[in-house]
């Protein structure tokens, strides 16, 4: 009977150390967790700042650019309006300043057009060469293929074979392989 008070004893005692031990492993993993989950929350604040800090950066320099972009703007149009009265050529304010200025609108849309225009040309002309290359690269291939057929390379043999169809030797070393 002793004998069985002790073994019962026994796994009282190892079923309580057990779970103490899954308690104390619990909170350990829990410590852990909280640890890493503080590690990512601070790396997240810092990017989230950065970002903060950065996109606050480039509101401010758009925010610049459109200023200087409108008083260049003015200016340019300030310019327009001097260079249509050039000189004292045509008095400022009459009919002969205001058509100037307006030979000058319309040589600048002229211009913006022709830019245009060569853009898309030379996006044609590009499209065309690599066009180009590509059918250079699938006449190359099918010729490669055309070669390595059995029927073409006895038809290559049977020519080469018959010495009469072939154009005589020339004597010169020196002349060029292909006439010019």
């Amino acid at each position: 009977m002793e004998q069985v008070l002790y073994i019962a004893a026994a796994v009282v005692i190892l079923v309580i150390g057990y779970q103490i031990g899954r308690l104390v492993a619990a909170m350990n993993w829990s410590k852990k967790i909280t640890a890493k989950e503080q590690d990512l929350f601070t790396a997240q604040k810092g990017f989230k700042q950065l970002y903060e800090t950065e996109l606050a950066t480039v509101k401010q320099q758009c925010a610049k650019l459109t200023d200087e972009n409108k008083s260049l703007a003015a200016k340019v149009e300030e310019y327009r309006k001097k260079a249509a009265g050039f000189g004292g050529l045509f008095n400022s304010g009459g009919k002969k300043a205001d058509a100037m200025y307006a030979l000058l609108l319309e040589n600048e849309a002229l211009e913006e057009a022709l830019a245009s225009q060569n853009e898309k040309l030379k996006q044609g002309h590009t499209d065309s060469m690599k066009e180009q290359l590509r059918a250079a690269g699938y006449r190359r291939v099918l010729m490669s293929q055309l070669m390595n057929d059995e029927r073409i390379k006895g038809y290559i043999q049977e020519i080469m074979a018959d010495e009469k169809n072939l154009p005589a030797v020339s004597q010169n070393q020196n002349a060029p392989a292909l006439p010019g």
